[in-house]
This record gives structure tokens, sequence and C-alpha cells, in this order.
């Protein structure tokens, strides 16, 4: 029976690696240059995509993720032939100590001057030598009115086991696990901000509390799961992006996000040209493209997250093209939170903090707060169904158009 299970499983993980081979062999039969591209999911105005094929007479093999987990494996082979990847700050600057992207010629980038100082300046790549800034946002807590009599104001209310209970099974987590374990952090009173807080004794104890909270959680979502189930009310509470929960009310009206008052979670994500990509200098065209007002616009209105570039350039270009929408979402503090807000950075990650967050990840999933190992077939189990998961996203999306 175990060796059945290690060859169904096997198979399993084979029929996903050719589905996602084939997915990016799929720009190959043209004879335009073709740009291949992994982003997070619901991350972009796709009309910008087809603007940009138009404009360079190209093709764009467009793909997604969930969790940076994902586009870090992708990058750790050589980047799986993709040209461009968009990345969570967190893995920026391994990504460039282990020689795994490519520095940048900002010659062909000269959007970069509108770029926001506060975000250039973020410790991934401070002087964007191999990582240029796409988009920041924040983390928090998505919750559908009527369905929450009383939504959590911090992380700790939300990770207190009594108050889950209410809504079991309909409450989720990001599948990406930094921020799980930054969010169990700041609930605990420990600042994620700080180096020294990362060690095996706080990630004993964030273990030990997603553990007393996973009975209650539908899983660990990510956007194109938490979107729709918060929208439908399959879901009443998340663990969310800001712009996600957004989308979500666009949907609902009755879907609201929690700025948590003991700590709201603030990251950046980067455009990186992988180690081996093809289509470099088009690769650095796509990156100036995204940088450009109008185009930086489009996606500001589509997914309500806050651009790189300066918001006076975006705000200037609202009023010259009467552009009310823009202006709408330039001055919703969900997407620029006021400046009184307790913004916690999200650390930039060393080798070993990504240790211990793979470890958390491997620990909780599969249950034992002690930090036992997981076996290699429900490793494996664990790892096909994920990617079965992400594949069926896929899917979806493209479907969508």
């Amino acid at each position: 029976m175990i060796a059945r299970a290690r060859g169904l499983a096997g198979l399993a993980l084979l029929v996903v690696i050719a589905a996602s081979l084939a997915s990016i062999a799929s720009g190959a039969s043209s004879d335009k240059p073709v740009l291949r591209v992994l982003n997070y999911s619901e991350y972009i105005d796709y009309s910008v995509i087809d603007e940009f094929e138009r404009l360079y007479n190209v093709e764009v093999v467009y793909d997604e993720f969930e969790a940076a987990e994902e586009a870090w494996a992708k990058l750790k082979a050589g980047g799986a032939g993709y040209d461009l990847i968009i990345i969570a700050h967190t893995h920026v600057r391994l990504a460039i100590e282990q020689g795994l992207v490519r520095p940048l010629d900002k010659s062909l980038i000269p959007n970069l001057e509108l770029l926001d100082p506060r975000i250039a300046s973020h410790p991934a790549d401070p002087s964007q030598e191999y990582a240029v800034p796409y988009m920041w946002g924040t983390t928090g807590i998505a919750y559908v009115e009527g369905c929450v009599d009383e939504p959590p104001r911090t992380w700790r209310e939300f990770f207190d086991p009594e108050y889950l209970e209410r809504y079991s099974g309909k409450v989720s987590l990001l599948p990406e696990f930094t921020e799980v374990v930054e969010a169990a952090m700041i609930a605990m009173g420990i600042d994620p901000a700080v180096r020294d807080n990362w060690n095996e004794e706080t990630m004993d104890k964030v273990v030990d509390l997603v553990l007393r909270v996973k009975p209650y959680l539908a899983g660990f979502y990510g956007a194109s799961q938490y979107i729709p189930a918060l929208a439908s009310g399959e879901l009443c509470l998340a663990q969310a992006w800001n712009g996600d929960a957004l989308i979500a009310k666009e949907e609902n009206e009755n879907v609201n996000f929690v700025a948590p008052r003991d700590g709201t979670i603030f990251w950046v994500d980067f455009m990186v040209i992988p180690r081996d990509a093809e289509n470099v200098e088009l690769a650095h065209k796509f990156i100036n493209f995204l940088l450009e007002p109008r185009i930086a616009a489009a996606n500001v209105k589509a997914v309500w997250y806050a651009s790189s570039i300066k918001k006076e350039v975006l705000v200037d270009y609202a009023e010259e093209t009467g552009d009310s929408e823009l202006l709408e979402v330039l001055n919703n503090p969900i997407v620029y939170p006021p400046e009184d807000s307790k913004l916690v950075p999200s650390p930039v990650l060393d080798r070993e903090m990504q240790r211990l967050v793979e470890d958390v990840r491997i620990r909780i999933l599969a249950g034992e707060a002690g930090g036992d190992a997981l076996p290699a077939d429900a490793v494996l189990a664990v790892l096909v169904i994920a990617l079965l998961v992400v594949a069926a996203a896929l899917i979806y999306r493209r479907l969508r158009g």
C-alpha cells in the first residue's frame, strides 16, 4: 500500500510538472518574441499585458502563483523558463546572494526616476541593482459583516481559539508562511521586525499558537481562493492582503478590512530577471512599461494596491486626465494607510530566517507542535496537493480570460 501511495503521488506530481512545462512552452509556437512572466494571482490589470503585446509586437506568456515559496522554487531552478518574476521583498536578498537573478541595466529603465524614494530605499535592494519595486501593501484581516458578529481588531484577537471557534471552517490563513509567522509573532507581542526575535524558541511558540487555531481553519488560502470565498460568504474571516479585500468588496459590499491595531504588516513586491532568462532586453522593457504613470494607474485601479511610483505623480495624472476612479483609490486609507497607522515592516529574510519559516510551515501542515520531521511520503503528498491547487487556480484564471 505504501509503495502504491508513493507511485500515485509521484505520478500526480509528474502530471502537474508536465502541465506547468506545457504552459511555459505554449508561447514557443509564435514567430514573435516571447516574454514569460510569473506574478502573484490577481495582481495586474490584464489589459496592460495586451497593450504591451501590441506596443512591442510580442507575445506575453503570463502565469500566476499564490505564495512567495512558489516563486522562490522557480528562481532556485534558474527561473524555470521565465524572463521576469515578481517576488516578495522577503526573498530578494537571498536571490541576489545566491546568484539567482541578473543585475539590471538601468539605462533600459528610465522610469526608475519616478519611484517613490521611501519604497525605492527598501533594504531588499535600496539601489535597484537587481530588483525594482512593483507594488506595495499591507497584511491584515478581511471579514464579512453579518457573518462575523464583531470583527477582531488585533492579531491577538484573531489568533484566539475561543474567538475563531465561533467561525469554525470559515476562516483562512495565507499560504505564504512568512506572513503567518509574522502575524503570530505580533499576536504574542513579539516584534517581527527585530532580527533577534527570529529564533527556535519564538518559532516553537508560533507553531503552538497556529496549531491551536488550525482546527477552525478552512485552509491556507491564496488570493484566487479567499477573494471569491469572501465574496460568496464561504469565508467569514481571512488573513488577507489589503487590495484583495477591496477586490472582494467590489463583489460583496459586506466585505471589510481591518488594519490590526497591534501592528499591520507592511511589505513590498519586486520585479527581478532570473539568472537563466532568455529575453532579457524585453524583460527590461516590461519593467519600464509597468512604471509608466498611465500603466501604473491602470494597475492601481484594478488591484487596489499602492504603486511603487510616487503618489503625487499618480495624483497629477488623475487630475490631468479627470480620472475620478483613480483619485478614489489614491485617497482610500486602506490602499494608502494614514501616517499614524502602526505599520510593522516585514523583514528581509536571511538563510537562517528562511530555514526557520520552512520548518514552521512543515510542522504546521503536519500538525506536530514538537517539531518532528514530516515523513517523506507525507511531504510529497502535501506538495502534490499544493501544486494541484495552484494548477486549478491557473486554469480558472485562464478560462476567465
